[in-house]
């Protein structure tokens, strides 16, 4: 095969539109593999909680394989992105791959013997996200090798937006998977996925990246070291990164919950189970194509704001629920009703990342590309399932509703103090016009 042209060629249209970075052939390659790998992902997540719930009922129990799920990745995201900065992204990410399909596979496995125990999926799952937290710092690097700056910001939107696509079909998958497969099925279907996934990433064509130094002993941690020295004179980011995990811990911890809100406050079981997932999918799809739309020329800030505003709005008329939608009324009508609230809630959630994200990727250096969004995946790794444990929690000792309720108060609060907060800073900036502006790092590869 001929080597691919660089992402800075002809091959990208010179005007901007939504779907530019499919212009370039190895990120439509690298898109359609992903695209497949993540339905397997959310059919193996949404059939992962149903089983969870049916066997045991409990919320806490939710939040804790939530936490598996995720939370490993509060453990070694900050190496996982040292290295990432060292290790080839392509080899990387063809290993990780290979683990989480064995993990699938085992996951299956189980399941079709009947031996599986929630301990065991748990440690299964962590196993898993290790996988994950190690390839996730190495696929962003990754994807800036192959679109370039011009695109990166577009391409951060439409791969926010597939993740969140794949979120409709996935779900939808699992519900008639889980009613004619099984469990085993649908773990067997994630496993059968990841294929696709490795078959693109070796058909991907890029210049080869000069050769990196070995590794010495120690030079992990000093890399680890240098990242966090580098968030310390960067507040803008480190500010970002904190408000990331603030609205993991104080937001995200309902999805975790869907399986408790489905049964007991609409009535449905796995039926509306996987409509409420596919409908946050949608939602959130819309989201980040609305910031891959809107480009660079937007204030990502206040997109920020919007979208935390956006998705406690939402997230609290879901919580009032019973109240403006009775049991009186017909069920597919109190479903839509949530499927509405949902839509909205995860449309605010997709704005909120994708633009936090690329206000992250846009302000660091190349070379420390790997560790800065490392840090991400800890911050993202440690307060989602944190979120999802408190939220398990309280939900089995004060219902589903008033957690949620309390969870979209701190949000809407929180974004409305973030809109006064850019307001002051604009007056400012407009009585002091001296002031320097803050612009993109410069790429250190040169």
């Amino acid at each position: 095969m001929s080597a691919e042209t660089s992402p800075t060629d002809s091959a990208a249209p010179p005007r901007r539109s939504t779907f530019e970075s499919l212009a370039i052939k190895n990120y439509r390659l690298y898109f359609v593999g992903q695209g497949v790998s993540l339905i397997g992902t959310w059919l193996q997540a949404a059939a992962v909680r149903w089983l969870v719930y049916e066997q045991t009922g409990s919320a806490d129990r939710l939040g804790v394989i939530e936490t598996a799920n995720l939370l490993p990745g509060l453990v070694v995201g900050l190496f996982a992105g040292a290295i990432s900065d060292r290790v080839a992204p392509r080899a990387m990410i063809l290993a990780m791959e290979l683990g989480q399909m064995v993990c699938a596979f085992t996951l299956a496995g189980l399941v079709s013997l009947g031996t599986i125990t929630f301990w065991q999926m748990a440690a299964i799952l962590a196993t898993a996200r290790i996988c994950v937290s190690f390839e996730l710092p190495s696929r962003h690097v990754f994807l800036y090798d192959l679109v370039g700056p011009r695109s990166l910001t577009n391409a951060i939107a439409l791969n926010a937006g597939l993740f969140n696509a794949t979120r409709v079909i996935g779900p939808a998958l699992a519900g008639v998977s889980f009613a004619i497969l099984g469990a085993a099925g649908c773990f067997t279907l994630n496993a059968l996925s990841y294929l696709a996934a490795i078959a693109s990433v070796l058909a991907i064509r890029i210049a080869p990246r000069p050769p990196r130094e070995r590794v010495a002993r120690g030079a992990a941690m000093s890399d680890v070291i240098a990242g966090l020295a580098y968030l310390r004179g960067e507040p803008r980011v480190s500010g970002h990164l904190a408000l990331m995990g603030f609205f993991g811990l104080a937001g995200m911890g309902y999805e975790a919950m869907m399986p408790v809100f489905s049964r007991t406050i609409l009535g449905f079981d796995i039926g509306g189970y996987t409509v409420l997932l596919a409908s946050g999918g949608a939602g959130a799809t819309l989201g980040a194509l609305t910031v891959a739309r809107m480009g660079d020329g937007v204030r990502k800030e206040r997109m920020v704001a919007y979208g935390i505003l956006c998705f406690a709005s939402f997230l609290l008329a879901a919580s009032f629920l019973p109240y403006w939608s009775p049991r009186g009324w017909p069920p597919l009508i109190r479903l839509g009703c949530g499927v509405v609230c949902l839509f909205g809630a995860w449309f605010g959630a997709a704005f909120f990342y994708s633009s936090t994200q690329t206000l992250i990727q846009l302000a660091i250096p190349a070379a420390l590309r790997g560790r800065i969004m490392g840090v991400w995946m800890v911050v993202f790794s440690g307060s989602v399932p944190l979120g999802a444990l408190w939220t398990g929690r309280a939900a089995s000792l004060w219902g589903i509703c008033p957690v949620m309720t309390f969870s979209a108060l701190v949000c809407l609060a929180t974004g409305v103090g973030l809109l006064v907060v850019q307001r002051w800073r604009g007056d400012l900036s407009r009585r002091s016009p001296g002031l320097p502006v803050v612009a993109p790092a410069p790429d250190a590869s040169g």
